[in-house]
């Protein structure tokens, strides 16, 4: 199953400046729907995540006419976050990794390194107020506004309590 992220805007700074920032975005109603079938899921695992900067990126209010991508960032990491209990949990699912090629080669699509594939996540899904995806950035701002949209492709178990 999918997940397609909501848009997500990192603001540009018009001077060099050091990012380090954390995005949430808030994903209250998920497009999975385990529906009537949510009794017979066992396990929900990231497969692979991926990012890409969206066309109307480069058609923003402070645009500085660059074709923009993503060699802002030297850091990438993304986490999962849900309330359970009253108590904040996140467990971190993917990263690119310090010196990966795709930094600094005017990419528009980044695809991230899963950690731990086998990692069940299923909790965070049905988490009762939906879930947080956190992108985690560094690098320096960029010129001007950046737009961000994605996936998350996940694997679901299916099978029968005993």
């Amino acid at each position: 199953m999918t997940e397609v992220l909501p848009v997500i805007t990192v603001p540009g700074a018009p001077l060099p400046s050091a990012l380090n920032l954390a995005l949430g975005v808030a994903v209250t109603q998920p497009r999975i729907d385990l529906g009537s079938g949510e009794s017979f899921v066992t396990s929900v695992r990231v497969r692979n995540i991926t990012l890409n900067i969206l066309d109307a990126s480069d058609n923003d209010a402070i645009d500085d006419g660059a074709i923009d991508s993503f060699d802002f960032l030297t850091g990438l990491t993304v986490s999962l976050r849900a309330e359970f209990n009253g108590r904040t949990q996140e467990v971190l699912v993917a990263t690119l990794p310090d010196g990966d090629a795709q930094f600094g080669s005017a990419a528009r699509t980044l695809a991230l390194t899963v950690l731990n594939s086998q990692n069940d996540v299923l909790d965070f899904i049905l988490a009762p107020g939906g879930y947080d995806v956190v992108l985690g950035l560094e690098g320096q701002f960029p010129a001007d506004n950046v737009l961000i949209s994605g996936s998350i492709r996940y694997r679901v178990g299916v099978g029968f309590a005993n």
